[in-house]
């Protein structure tokens, strides 16, 4: 079972607030000319969830990273601490992993 409505809205809306915050304070990266913040937050989900996250991950561990992005905006993706939650296959509405 992939993210609920609510669950999606609610990690856009975090990274629409979040990246308008952090827009002007990324630092510049090799090969890009400007940074785009909206990116940055959306690739750090794929890179730490992986491309299928929106079917796996925890809603609230996607917030939580957000969340990290948020307080440490040039930090690596693989900086953050926190655990990658998936959610089970019983969870996701799967018979079996």
């Amino acid at each position: 079972m992939s993210l609920s409505h609510e669950e999606s809205t609610a990690i856009r809306e975090a990274v629409a607030r979040v990246g308008d915050r952090i827009q002007p304070i990324l630092h510049p990266h090799p090969g890009l000319e400007r940074r785009n913040a909206y990116a940055h937050l959306w690739l750090g989900i794929k890179v730490r969830f992986g491309e299928e996250w929106r079917d796996s991950a925890d809603p609230s561990s996607v917030l939580a990273l957000i969340q990290w992005i948020d307080a440490n905006p040039n930090l690596e993706y693989d900086d953050w601490a926190g655990p990658a939650v998936h959610r089970s296959a019983a969870e996701r509405g799967l018979l079996f992993e």
